[in-house]
């Protein structure tokens, strides 16, 4: 199998037909030149995703060629739904009410709605995880295209960074910026050995618009490591990710342009960086459909983040950490 793939891929050579076909665009549309740079970058963007999920599917059937046994998409039609109720609480550099509001949009501490899903048919799938969940990527579509004995293989969105919104009052001058949720696309292997889950997921092109335009590549890549206990009826996981954002996607949301900076919140241009997050979590079944739930779940925050001017000003206040912890408990059905 991957001796085929490289075979495809060299006959193809998918880097040079894309520099053939920008070559011939850039041609055409010589003479506007906002055509011309459109175009030069779209291509661009569109060759590196080839690229690199070119790249990652190789890399990968290494692991699915060790799975003798194949598994049809359709085995996996079907899915969950799980909503609980509980109470959380966040504490993160990302919120004040100290003359300083700098939050991601949704972050609340109190009474909360916990969703954990997935549905999928004929491949297609739909999942939603928000709250009491380690990766906590929010809604995502995708389609799952291959699977083995340990390993499933899908093409799906992600939310690689959350709303944020910054209101600094510096001075005479009030500091403000705002952006919406990023969306990416990538390819994410999931493979399941016993009682270990690890997950791997790259995803190399944005699809918002406006985040787009103002990108000129992006880059979001993750892995997660999950085992599972059983003590009598208590069910225990613990996990630990790492996310890593390219230079350009942390820039766009904590750099800090020369029109914009203030007296105290000088010019800052960010660097890639890595998150590091771990949790634990338990549940205890209360009867057939009803859950008891806990989770304590942790986010070291990349130095790109906590250099930015914005989370050094923040994080002078007596109230401000450099991390997010978050602790919940709830109690859930599940359908």
């Amino acid at each position: 199998m991957v001796r085929l793939f490289f075979e495809i891929l060299i006959t193809i050579n998918p880097l040079k037909e894309i520099q053939k076909y920008k070559m011939k665009l850039i041609k055409k549309f010589s003479h506007n030149k906002s055509y011309k740079k459109f175009f030069s970058k779209k291509i661009s963007q569109i060759g590196l995703a080839l690229l690199m999920s070119f790249s990652s599917l190789a890399s990968l059937s290494v692991f699915a060629e060790a799975d003798s046994s194949s598994v049809t998409e359709n085995d996996y039609n079907g899915g969950y739904l799980k909503i609980g109720y509980g109470y959380k609480n966040v504490s993160s550099p990302y919120f004040s009410e100290v003359n300083v509001r700098s939050y991601y949009i949704g972050d609340v501490n109190g009474d909360s709605i916990f969703v954990n899903g997935r549905y999928q048919w004929e491949g297609l799938f739909v999942e939603v995880f928000h709250g009491a969940n380690e990766r906590n990527e929010g809604l995502s579509v995708g389609y799952n295209f291959h699977n083995t004995e340990h390993w499933s293989f899908d093409i799906n969105t992600v939310t690689v960074h959350s709303d944020i919104e910054s209101e600094i009052y510096d001075t005479d001058k009030i500091f403000y910026q705002q952006f919406d949720s990023a969306t990416m696309v990538g390819l994410r292997a999931t493979g399941h050995y016993g009682q270990t889950t690890m997950q791997f997921l790259l995803a190399p092109y944005i699809i918002d618009d406006e985040i787009e335009e103002a990108v000129d590549t992006s880059l979001y890549l993750s892995a997660w490591l999950g085992h599972s206990w059983q003590i009598k009826n208590w069910s225990i996981h613990g996990s630990i990710g790492l996310e890593y954002r390219s230079a350009d996607l942390l820039d766009y949301y904590y750099g800090i342009s020369a029109e914009e900076a203030t007296d105290n919140l000088g010019e800052y241009q960010a660097d890639a960086g890595v998150d590091f997050t771990t949790q634990l979590s338990t549940s205890y079944p209360i009867s057939e459909n009803w859950l008891f739930e806990s989770y304590l779940r942790y986010t070291d925050l990349s130095k790109s983040i906590n250099d930015s001017p914005v989370m050094k000003f923040t994080s002078g206040f007596s109230e401000r950490i450099k991390e997010i912890t978050e602790v919940g408990i709830l109690v859930s059905y599940v359908f």
